[in-house]
């Protein structure tokens, strides 16, 4: 899909914004202190580096996945420190470790050459991963080479620029290491951010989590009632996985599709229950409720959403395809869209 043109600006906006945006200094220099404490206090140190860890990462998840939505992450809670629920937001921390092993191993055993080019090798996968991970909430899709070239064949143009910079942060973190200790840190932690931020942003003009994921929170007089539509939901998603689980798809399926009809926001509701349905393991679950949805949308005019859900399924599994009956008009909004890729791609079925 062609996004709106990414200019020089936007780009120094992406990396500087966890230092010009409130909502990303507090929770880093909190990160940043916390982390500090926990290399000046032995054991206690350890525990509360292990308590640290998790909010770290989760933290630049959180800011990925809302600048990919444009908009300014949530403030840091107690959630954001236990080591259960969301996991797929803790998927980075293996892959960083694994990174950092690797470049740390080549420089003490071959030298700053090498370690350089371990540090390239990373930076080309990395983002991709981390995107990918913010759109599907999948681990495993994240180390998926399919998904990163059908990533890359819808924003390889500009996303280039996040592989690019990150050997950059990288090279900058190694050279921070001769700074004190707090000043390392603090030097770590907002280029950590600022290559997050720019993963983000450099999908957001694509369009590939806009409209697909759950909708922005109500205002706080309205907590009660969010609170309770959502309890209604889950149970109806509970029961539906019952059907689902026990081999009858559509008895689940309809049961969704009944309750979606009678609320107030149908098209919320559609979103709600597809974003919740990508987070299960079993994913092709998913995929045929979101023909289901593409249907729906198509039905309604709706078919910039339509095209961005086929684009994000097609991410899980590129054999993704509208129910039949809904090609010739999918093959119409993607091409009205500028996507003529996936128009081509539709035209194949």
């Amino acid at each position: 899909m062609m996004g709106k043109p990414i200019k020089a600006t936007d780009i120094v906006s992406a990396i500087l914004y966890p230092v010009t945006q409130s909502t990303v200094v507090m929770p880093v220099v909190l990160l940043w202190l916390l982390i500090s404490f926990a290399q000046w206090g032995g054991v206690l140190g350890l525990f509360l580096l292990f308590l640290v860890i998790p909010a770290v990462f989760r933290f630049q998840m959180i800011l990925l996945e809302a600048r990919a939505l444009d908009r300014a992450p949530p403030a840091l809670d107690i959630d954001f420190f236990r080591w259960f629920g969301n996991a797929w937001s803790l998927f980075p921390v293996p892959l960083v470790i694994l990174a950092a092993w690797a470049v740390f191993a080549a420089s003490v055993r071959f030298g700053n050459s090498a370690a350089m080019l371990a540090l390239i090798t990373a930076s080309a996968v990395l983002p991709a991963s981390f995107a990918i991970l913010a759109i599907t909430h999948s681990p495993l899709q994240s180390l998926n080479p399919v998904a990163y070239g059908r990533l890359f064949r819808t924003c390889g143009g500009t996303f280039w620029i996040a592989s690019v910079y990150l050997v950059v942060a990288g090279w900058l973190m190694l050279q921070c290491q001769s700074l004190p200790a707090m000043l390392a840190n603090l030097a770590t932690m907002l280029l950590i951010s600022s290559v997050f931020s720019l993963v983000g942003s450099l999908i957001e003009p694509y369009g590939l989590m806009e409209d697909v994921s759950i909708p922005e929170p109500l205002e706080p007089d309205d907590d009660r009632i969010s609170r309770d539509l959502d309890v209604s939901r889950n149970a109806t998603l509970t029961h539906a996985y019952g059907f689902i689980s026990r081999g009858n798809r559509e008895g689940g399926f309809k049961h969704i599709m009944d309750e979606i009809a009678q609320e107030a926001d149908v098209a919320t509701a559609w979103a709600w229950y597809f974003d919740r349905m990508m987070r299960w393991e079993q994913k092709q679950h998913a995929l045929f409720f979101a023909q289901r949805y593409v249907h729906d949308l198509l039905l309604h005019g709706e078919t910039i959403p339509a095209v961005k859900v086929i684009l994000r399924c097609r991410l899980v599994d590129e054999r993704f395809r509208p129910l039949a009956d809904d090609l010739q008009a999918a093959i119409r909004a993607a091409e009205s869209s500028g996507n003529n890729e996936l128009a081509a791609v539709l035209q194949r079925s």
